[in-house]
């Protein structure tokens, strides 16, 4: 007999009175650890998309907070630059509006010269 034949008749005799009964529950096993491998890469996976998810929110959280701060910041020192503006206006009114005429007769000026050539 030879190794096919003996192959073949291993293969055919599937009762529970085969040979070699510890190899198969060995072979039971490895399908059953592969399996469970496989389950606990999808639900690692699963847990580290959660985790990184969960950290953009928070990385988005700290960029709105310090965006927030900055606006904050911007808004209270244009606040202070209008103010100044405004108190220069008050206390130099001659200033202002000869600044004011000066400025648009140069404007004038300029555009005459350019519609012209």
């Amino acid at each position: 007999m030879g190794m096919r034949s003996a192959l073949k008749r291993i293969m055919s005799n599937q009762s529970s009175t085969t040979p070699f009964p510890a190899t198969q529950e060995d072979v039971a096993r490895l399908k059953q650890t592969a399996i469970d491998a496989v389950n606990d890469l999808g639900s690692t996976a699963i847990v580290h998309v959660s985790k990184a998810r969960s950290q953009f929110r928070d990385l988005a959280g700290h960029f709105r907070e310090e965006g927030d701060e900055q606006l904050d910041q911007v808004r209270g020192k244009l606040g202070n630059l209008v103010g100044l503006g405004r108190a220069f206006v008050s206390e130099n009114p001659l200033i202002c509006i000869s600044a004011a005429l000066t400025l648009g007769f140069l404007i004038g000026l300029t555009r005459r010269r350019h519609s012209t050539d």
